[in-house]
């Protein structure tokens, strides 16, 4: 626990968060570790880190302590405290009084990086929509999200859709057998890159397999429907989100995924929303997106201005060395290093120091209409 005052205290310049791992069910976490600035990386099941999170994680298989997920904050004397007890005594500082009239002293968001191990991957799975987890899991959140590669190891790709319609019905003899390489088959394969930028709306079935390293904001919930069991540390009915499994398929998209749709929609392309001369910035997701979380990446060659208009986001450096400079002064910012900027601060600038342009993404809560 932190003194009122040395909460208070953070309000003066961007917010340092601290590192926020746990063992996962699936294999992984070197190049996140690698990522994040951490000695000696290595797959060692700290596959994901929540970088930026109010959410509680519930990870099958796994001890599922209270805090396990919430982010940690720096004081700075060096102490690590729970984000929750900045948001729940600084509510309308650092969030803004229309965010947590309707959301409450909490992000709305959840931005994560996660890494798949050699000889690991994501099982196929997919994610409730917010009308499914109203009606099902007593939530108003689903779970649609967004993926920046920030990592690959060789032959890294994923599966996303279907190719062809499938029925519910064939789908579950697949599971049931536990017939993966079948479900694969039906599904389109991509191979990202580093810095490509995937939008996964609600329902889509999908799998990643090893090698991929990835930034994800996303709605603010750990709903990931599992139809693979085999060889994790979980059992069949682990992975229905203590749904039914009659009830948990009622979830999934089983529709064909139209070709032109996944590369002209799911993958996405920049757009750039402004520039100045000394950095650009660019909008990663569809309009859409802004009622789950919005998404910017920003490349500084010089100096960008940030204004003190948008709220409250996290701001985390995927290449380069820079700074965030305001009336505090200077706060270093590099590749793996992440910030919370809230809504009390004034405008400041992001500044490259380093020899190559310095890259920042920004992640955004829902919009408040």
């Amino acid at each position: 626990m932190a003194s009122k005052s040395e909460l208070k205290s953070l309000l003066k310049a961007p917010i340092e968060l601290a590192r926020n791992t746990y063992l996962h069910f699936y294999n992984g976490g070197k190049l996140r570790a690698a990522f994040v600035g951490e000695k000696n990386p290595k797959d060692d099941f700290r596959s994901e880190e929540w970088i930026f999170s109010t959410n509680r994680t519930l990870t099958p298989g796994r001890p599922n302590p209270p805090t396990k997920g919430i982010s940690r904050i720096k004081l700075p004397g060096g102490k690590r405290v729970l984000i929750t007890e900045l948001l729940e005594k600084f509510p309308h500082e650092t969030l803004g009084p229309e965010h947590v009239a309707k959301f409450g002293p909490k992000l709305g968001i959840l931005v994560k990086i996660f890494d798949v191990g050699a000889n690991a991957h994501i099982p196929v799975h997919w994610h409730p929509s917010p009308e499914f987890s109203s009606k099902h899991l007593n939530s108003p959140y689903g779970k649609n999200e967004a993926w920046v590669v920030v990592g690959t190891r060789p032959g890294a790709k994923a599966w996303i859709g279907f190719k062809k319609d499938v029925s519910k019905e064939q789908f579950r003899q697949w599971m049931e057998a536990q017939d993966v390489a079948t479900m694969r088959k039906h599904m389109w394969e991509v191979r990202p890159k580093v810095g490509d930028v995937i939008f996964l709306r609600d329902s889509k079935v999908h799998s990643l397999g090893s090698g991929l390293c990835i930034l994800e904001p996303q709605e603010p919930t750990d709903w990931n429907i599992l139809a693979e069991w085999k060889g994790y540390p979980y059992k069949r009915e682990d992975g229905a989100c203590g749904l039914d499994w009659d009830t948990a398929l009622e979830a999934a998209e089983f529709s064909a995924m139209p070709k032109d749709y996944l590369e002209n929609y799911v993958m996405r392309k920049p757009v750039v929303y402004r520039e100045e001369p000394g950095g650009v910035e660019y909008d990663l997701v569809p309009k859409e997106a802004r009622k789950y979380f919005w998404l910017r990446r920003v490349i500084v060659k010089d100096t960008l201005s940030m204004p003190n208009d948008r709220g409250f986001y996290c701001v985390i450096g995927i290449n380069g060395e820079g700074e965030l400079r305001g009336p505090w002064g200077a706060k270093k910012i590099r590749r793996g290093r992440s910030y919370f900027i809230p809504r009390c601060l004034p405008a400041y600038d992001i500044v490259n120091v380093g020899k190559k342009a310095l890259e920042v993404v920004c992640c955004y809560p829902p919009a408040v209409q």
